[in-house]
Order: C-alpha cells, then sequence, then structure tokens
C-alpha cells in the first residue's frame, strides 16, 4: 500500500473534529476505560510525580447529567412504540421488511431508530440505506429472481467518528463518504488466525466502492493489501441520511455535525479537571504533626498516646494548609454542574440545584423548552425515516421519487408519541389540588384546563394506547369536570366560601 490508495487515511475536518467527537461520547458513556488512560485529563505539568497522577486518574470521575439527558429524551421518545402504517401498492413489501428487519441482521425499526437516536443526540448520526448484492453470476429480471438471490434493501448507521472522509457540495450535500467499518470479527474462534481484515465503505453519487485492508504478520501499514470492489447505484445522490441535532453552519464545516453534547462535554471535561485539582489539594491539606527539639517521633501511634520528650524544648503541633483554594474550586464545580443542567434544559438561567419553594407548581425541569425539544426531535424522527424508506425504495426499485412525494408514492406514515412524562406524578397532583382548591371557581369555569390536566395525569400513570390507557381516556373525555368547583377538596359541595 506504500504507492496506492490508503482508506486510512483521514480528512482535515474529521482530525479537527475528532477529539471532541470522542468526548462527547465519553461524557454520554463514562466507563472506567474512558477515565483510566486520563485522556480528558492532562498532568499538571511535566513535573508531576507519576503516582500523583495516578492517584488523581483513579479518583477521577464524570459527575454531570450528561448520560440522564441522553437516556430521558431517549425514553420518553420510546415511551409509546411508534405507530406506522403502510398503504397497498408496489412497495409494501420492501418497507415492511425494513419495519420488521431494519439491518438485515434481524434488527427491528424501532430498536434501529432508538440506538440511532441515542448517536443523534450524542455526536450526530449518519444512516446509509444499501441493498444486498446479488451472487455471482445471478441474473436478475423477475420479483422471483430477486427474491431467489435474496436482494433486499437495508440500514447501517454511523457515528462521525467512523466517517474518515468526505467531500460536499456548495449546499452541503455529500459528493462522497469513506466509513470505516473496522476489523472484521472471524466467523469462528478456530480461525483466528487468518490476518486481520478492515473493511471500508465509500459511497460517491453513482456507485459504492468497498475497501478491503489486508493486514500481514508484520501489522506494519505499509505492507497491507487493498482489495477493492463496487458496483454503481441509480440513486443519483450519495444515499445517507444525515440525522444531526444540528449541522455546524461555519465556512468548510459542511457535514459536521453538532450535537445535544457539543456544549455541555466541555464544561463536563472543566468539572472534571477541577474535581481532580481538589481532590489532590485535599490531600496536600491534610493535618500533619510537626515536632520540634531534641528526640524524634515514633514510628506508630494511636488514640490514647502519650508523647515524653526530655528536652524542655520541645514542641508537638499540628500543622494544616490553607484550603481557601478549595473552597474556591468547590464553588466553580457547583458552577460548571449548575451550567451543565442549563445547557441540557434541566434548569432555567443559573438556578440552584435544589430549586426554590413556591406555590407548588414550580417544575424540577424546565419543561416548555424540554417540551418543545422532545416535539421536535419527534417530528423529525417522522421525517428522517420517511427518507430513509424513500432512499431505500429508490435503491432497491431503480424508481425516482422525489423527497415532496415520498409519503403519497410510499404509502408510508409513522407517528412519534407527543405524550412526554416530564413532571413527577406527586408535583403534577399537586398541581391540580393548587388549581382546584386555590383557584376552583375558575376550574369550574374552565373545565377543559381541568380534563387536560387529568389528561396528562393519566398518561404519566398508564401507558396510553393500552388498554387501560383507552378506557381512562374515554372516561375522561366523558366526564363532566364543570362540576369542579362544588367538588375541589376542602371545600363542602354546595356551600358558599364567607368573606
Amino acid at each position: 500500500m506504500a504507492e496506492g490508495f490508503n482508506p486510512f487515511a483521514t480528512g482535515s475536518l474529521y482530525d479537527q473534529h475528532a477529539a471532541r467527537w470522542q468526548l462527547e461520547q465519553d461524557v454520554a458513556e463514562p466507563t472506567l476505560d474512558t477515565l483510566a488512560d486520563g485522556r480528558h485529563l492532562p498532568r499538571f505539568s511535566a513535573q508531576e510525580h507519576a503516582s500523583d497522577y495516578a492517584y488523581r486518574k483513579s479518583m477521577s470521575a464524570f459527575l454531570d447529567m450528561c448520560p440522564d439527558a441522553v437516556g430521558i429524551r431517549i425514553d420518553n421518545i420510546f415511551r409509546v412504540p411508534p405507530q406506522r402504517q403502510v398503504g397497498a401498492g408496489k412497495y409494501r413489501a420492501a418497507i415492511e421488511q425494513l419495519i420488521h428487519d431494519a439491518d438485515g441482521g434481524g434488527t427491528s425499526l424501532d430498536a434501529f431508530m432508538r440506538r440511532a437516536l441515542w448517536k443523534r443526540l450524542v455526536t450526530g448520526c449518519d444512516i446509509v440505506a444499501q441493498v444486498t448484492a446479488a451472487p455471482d453470476g445471478a441474473m436478475i429480471d423477475t420479483e422471483a429472481d430477486v427474491r431467489a438471490a435474496g436482494l433486499r434493501p437495508y440500514f447501517m448507521q454511523f457515528s462521525p467518528l467512523s466517517r474518515y472522509d468526505w467531500a460536499t457540495d456548495g449546499e452541503g450535500n455529500f459528493l462522497w463518504v469513506r466509513y470505516c467499518l473496522g476489523e472484521q470479527p472471524q466467523p469462528d474462534e478456530a480461525g483466528a488466525t487468518k490476518s486481520p481484515v478492515t473493511e471500508f465503505l465509500v459511497l460517491t453519487r453513482r456507485e459504492w466502492r468497498r475497501h478491503r485492508a489486508i493486514w500481514s504478520e508484520s501489522s506494519d501499514l505499509e505492507s497491507v493489501k487493498v482489495e477493492t470492489t463496487s458496483g454503481p447505484h441509480g440513486f443519483g445522490k450519495v444515499p445517507v441520511v444525515k440525522f444531526y441535532c444540528s449541522e455546524s453552519n461555519k465556512p468548510g464545516q459542511a457535514g459536521v455535525p453538532l450535537s445535544l453534547l457539543t456544549r455541555p462535554a466541555v464544561v463536563a471535561k472543566l468539572a472534571l479537571n477541577v474535581k481532580s485539582q481538589a481532590d489532590a489539594d485535599l490531600i496536600a491539606a491534610v493535618p500533619r504533626w510537626m515536632f520540634s527539639g531534641d528526640g524524634e517521633l515514633p514510628d506508630t501511634f494511636g488514640p490514647g498516646t502519650l508523647w515524653h520528650t526530655r528536652s524542655p524544648d520541645g514542641r508537638l503541633m499540628v500543622v494544616q494548609g490553607d484550603v481557601g483554594h478549595i473552597v474556591e474550586k468547590r464553588q466553580w464545580f457547583s458552577l460548571y454542574l449548575l451550567e451543565i443542567l442549563r445547557l441540557l434544559k434541566f434548569r432555567g438561567g443559573m438556578a440552584d440545584l435544589e430549586g426554590s419553594q413556591g406555590s407548588g407548581v414550580k417544575l424540577a425541569l424546565e419543561m416548555t423548552d424540554l417540551q418543545n425539544e422532545l416535539r421536535s426531535t419527534a417530528a423529525e424522527m417522522e421525517a428522517a425515516e420517511l427518507e430513509m424508506m424513500r432512499t431505500a425504495v429508490c435503491l432497491y426499485t431503480g424508481d425516482s421519487i422525489a423527497p415532496h412525494e415520498a409519503d403519497e408514492a410510499l404509502g408510508y406514515e409513522v407517528h412519534y408519541t407527543r405524550d412526554f412524562v416530564l413532571e413527577p406524578v406527586a408535583d403534577m397532583l399537586r398541581s391540580i389540588q393548587v388549581l382546584l382548591r386555590g383557584c376552583g371557581e375558575v376550574a369550574g369555569q374552565v373545565p377543559e384546563l381541568v380534563r387536560e390536566m387529568t389528561r396528562q395525569l393519566a398518561t404519566q400513570l398508564v401507558r396510553p394506547g393500552s388498554p387501560t390507557g383507552r378506557r381512562i381516556a374515554e372516561e375522561i373525555d366523558a366526564a363532566d369536570f364543570r362540576a369542579a368547583r362544588a367538588a375541589a377538596p376542602g371545600r363542602p359541595a354546595g356551600k358558599q366560601r364567607r368573606n
């Protein structure tokens, strides 16, 4: 490979952003291996002793809410399984196959999209549509030939850490991309002596290419042999669906995804290092005994130990370093955690961690912003699925379907829930009590407000769409909430309040 194409080469944009994407991934999944090598915890200086640095690494920990923020969003989006409908038509069989087996390996579309959403929130996600290759020499003329050859569309998904290089046009659309598929596993442990193979997938507007980099026993990059297979596709664009929270608008940064954790991850790294500095300072500030005069302290001592010295000048003192700077670092650490909560829409402004005691209707989450984000995410999930199906069907059939005609042409509809559980049930019950007790007369005049609050409470107690959930929904719709004033808690029905 010394004079040939090197599929391991990464582009300038990848080199610029790979460390950030790795940080976002590590913050979202902070396992011990992400801390053990100190990749996010640099030495204080070259003079820091190896044992001190090893201690700081062993005590390091991400204490932010980034994993919880990702999990809360995914759990709410998939709280109710997405509802999909496929109309009768020429594409129905292919679409239904993708719903039941999205990646050709038995993964349902629900499970596939759940993994894709995790990548979207953490680093961004590229969803690639492909069609299985026909066996060598196979003649494909009819639908029966297609079924006999096992041809079918399928999806793949990649984080930007797997996209080694790419190019875009002036509108930010991919001209070509190259993904690293990683080292291919041996089919059986008995074949572990075979040469390792790393595979790459290249997609252009007209064709696909697969590079197989076969390693020699020397594991020297110069001795790697690259084998390439390729084939055309008639889609007319790179079959990649960008599934990002947002995309960079900076000049020359097309194709660079930005995620939910892009900003919080940087602050989480700052908090990690401030905590580590405070840990080291605490060790240095531990009180120590100091003895002056003739003689020396014993090697061991315990509670109730008495020391005696013959020297009249002997003094035993406790020496402790200043802790003011440790308190300062603790304050900075709290500030960083609060900023992370704000960026993740868990608190508004720079609110304190405990929250304020107020009317009883103040929520622990800034629900408006977070609910709006989740509704937007649900809509983007639906749009992404429709574009995925359009791309896969066009690749599979060779038909041309315009994006604005996709829903009608494919007969495909998908709906993600907009009912999210963000408020603890106890808080919602208190909110309803406040409304009925303090605003009973108003509640009686706007029964639909009470109905909606009751409906929201029911969605948190029972899964919407379940048999019980449907029965409760019917009862809520049929209930008469105009009696709210008379039935307000703490106030007997039929009695008037005295001034």
